[in-house]
């Protein structure tokens, strides 16, 4: 209910900005706890428990402290800035959490991603990135919250009506452009299919592997798991009608270099007269990694590129990250094609990198099965959706029992699978010319607001 998010911080800024200073934290640190006991609570899936729960409660208080800073901006800036308080404050932390080393791979939530099934906020993106459309919605809720205040007839000295009502005024015309910009008319249609396996909670598989069901998934699979693998998602790919570009989930299911597997791959894919992207394992000169790997209608190799952003499990295993290289390969009729394995979808530099070496179309083999976690799926696929808007391109997901999507260029989901249900998706697609701003400048909007932060803060201090 993406709406909810442009209003939903009103209440708690009301309370803020009309009580005293010492206040703040107290009054902050409820919605903290909640909020991160809503967005973290798979963290238990993927830490000891008793480390899990604790982060939930660690990372609330953080919360709280990000809003306590804006509301200590907001009591001493003039009038004039007030508004930026909070929406600066809160998107210049969130841009610093979000790419600083270690934490960024577990702390990807974002304010943003409350919008990310409306497509008419997330073409912002394409132009700042996500902290843009961050900055977009505090924004929202702070000009809203002036207004409340004032017609409340509440003492305070905060933001003037027309300045609550000149920002309001400027969000609607982003939305309204964001609307209007995905009106333009695909020269060309295709569709791109995802695959949804369930093969790490498959009862017979697991029984064939030397693997308990949490290790799964990261290490090389024997031969005959391997072939029960390549069976289950062969079966799940003849049951497509038609689609040219077939996306596997992250299974690791053979060596890449092994013909005796390779060899059936290749000739599924001249069967089928599709383009298939599979999840294998590469032992490369630069160590064994888990790699996305495309083969083509005519049943030869396009290309493969080794996933670069490991998680810990992985590593424990013995799979080392990629080399920083984005090669994008020639799919024709359909386009270029960039590749990447789940995590990838996470840092926001690497679908960029890929967009700018051309690609037109990403596919991505994922595996998001925390435990058979309900909750965690969703706020990883909506990492799909921003890469897919922020740089113009299609984007194809097949998982292992996530949220299977095919998503255009505007960031619009055309198809979905069910979270721990086996099955097939087909969605429809195209491709767009030329680059986006935030492809060819990055981000930029976020260092921005560590500037436009700074300078507040120095003003906040000179006037304290």
């Amino acid at each position: 209910m993406p709406l909810f998010g442009w209003i939903a911080l009103i209440p708690l800024l009301m309370v803020l900005i009309t009580s005293p200073v010492k206040q703040h934290y107290a009054l902050a640190l409820p919605f903290g706890l909640l909020l991160s006991i809503g967005v973290h609570n798979w963290y238990p899936n993927i830490f000891p428990p008793a480390l899990g729960y604790f982060l939930i409660f660690a990372v609330g208080t953080f919360y709280a402290g990000m809003l306590q800073l804006g509301a200590w901006l907001y009591a001493r800036l003039p009038n004039s800035l007030k508004i930026f308080a909070f929406p600066v404050a809160w998107t210049a932390i969130e841009f610093v959490k979000f790419i600083v080393p270690v934490v960024e791979d577990w702390w990807f939530v974002l304010l943003a991603k409350s919008a990310w099934r409306f497509p008419s906020a997330l073409q912002v993106l394409s132009v700042t990135g996500f902290p843009g459309l961050s900055f977009l919605i505090m924004l929202a809720n702070v000009a809203i919250a002036g207004l409340v205040i004032r017609q409340l007839g509440i003492r305070h000295q905060g933001i003037s009506k027309r300045v609550s009502i000149s920002a309001i005024a400027g969000i609607i015309v982003a939305l309204i452009w964001g609307a209007l910009s995905s009106l333009t008319p695909p020269a060309r249609m295709f569709t791109i299919a995802a695959l949804t396996d369930m093969v790490d909670q498959d009862p017979d598989i697991l029984a064939a592997s030397e693997f308990s069901a949490k290790e799964f998934g990261t290490a090389e699979n024997t031969p005959e798991v391997s072939q029960k693998i390549f069976d289950l998602d062969a079966e799940l790919t003849r049951s497509i009608r038609s689609s040219g570009l077939i996306v596997w989930p992250e299974n690791e299911f053979a060596d890449a270099d092994d013909a005796y597997f390779m060899d059936q791959l290749k000739d599924l894919s001249v069967e089928m007269g599709s383009y298939i992207v599979a999840d294998v394992v590469w032992h490369a000169d630069t160590g064994m990694h888990d790699t996305a790997l495309m083969i083509s209608p005519a049943g030869e190799e396009v290309g493969r590129r080794a996933k670069i952003n490991t998680t810990s499990g992985e590593e424990k295993a013995g799979f080392v990250p990629g080399p920083l290289e984005y090669p994008v390969f020639d799919a024709p009729p359909f386009g270029k094609v960039g590749l990447g394995v789940c995590w990838d979808r996470h840092r926001i530099y690497i679908t960029r990198e890929l967009a700018r070496n051309g690609a037109e179309i990403v596919l991505m083999t994922v595996d998001d099965d925390f435990n058979a976690s309900t909750t965690f799926p969703p706020f990883h696929a909506s990492d799909g959706v921003f890469r897919a808007a922020e740089n113009r391109i299609s984007m194809g997901l097949g998982t292992t029992n996530g949220i299977s999507m095919v998503i255009d260029p505007y960031g619009r989901i055309t198809a979905e699978g069910e979270i721990n249900e086996r099955g097939v998706i087909i969605g429809d697609t195209f491709t767009v010319p030329g680059q986006t701003l935030y492809t060819r400048f990055g981000d930029w909007f976020g260092w921005l607001m560590l500037v436009v932060l700074a300078a507040l803060t120095l003003i906040a201090l000179k006037r304290e």
